[in-house]
């Protein structure tokens, strides 16, 4: 899925900074949202401290766009989100990057072209997927959230590990019923 040819990954940030709030409620690792934004091509490495509660709460708003389970709430989620976000798309050239879209004016503060790039990104996976493509992992005792963009949209988890940790705990599950099972006809 190619949201207009940004240079960030903004589906993925928004997956991403949902689940390192969700990793780290209290904010005791003050970089590690920072090392999101980096690890998603936003400039982020002179960005003040300052920046990190406004990116708390903005990813605790976008958590509501994954916890709907209807196409009908992710869409009022995803309007709510839209509203708050000044969006005024330009195509730019800044430091010799070639030309690629920005969705926010060139003022526009770090926190700013954030949560712009982030909630058109869920618009885009909203309107174009509804619901099918994103929420929360399936995994036991796993709160992270996932966006699926691939072919064959099955995923279902947000990462290999819960992946296989459940696919592990079925195996088991099935194992020892089958013993019970064995065991009870004799």
């Amino acid at each position: 899925m190619d949201f207009i040819g940004y240079r960030s990954d903004a589906l993925g940030a928004a997956v991403d900074l949902v689940n390192a709030v969700i990793e780290d409620p209290e904010g005791r690792v003050p970089d590690q949202l920072r090392g999101v934004l980096v690890a998603h091509s936003y400039r982020a490495l002179d960005a003040p401290d300052s920046i990190e509660p406004a990116l708390r709460a903005w990813s605790r708003r976008l958590r509501t766009v994954f916890d709907a389970t209807s196409d009908a709430d992710a869409a009022a989620a995803v309007n709510a989100l839209l509203v708050d976000v000044r969006i005024e798309p330009h195509v730019t050239n800044h430091a010799g990057e070639g030309w690629h879209l920005h969705y926010t004016p060139p003022e526009a503060g770090l926190v700013d072209r954030i949560r712009a790039t982030t909630a058109f990104a869920l618009a885009m996976l909203v309107s174009e997927y509804g619901v099918s493509r994103h929420g929360r992992c399936a995994a036991d005792g796993c709160a992270k959230v996932f966006a699926d963009t691939s072919r064959n949209a099955a995923r279902r988890y947000c990462s290999s590990a819960c992946a296989n940790r459940s696919a592990v705990a079925a195996h088991r599950a099935r194992v020892k019923a089958r013993a019970q099972a064995a065991a009870s006809a004799r």
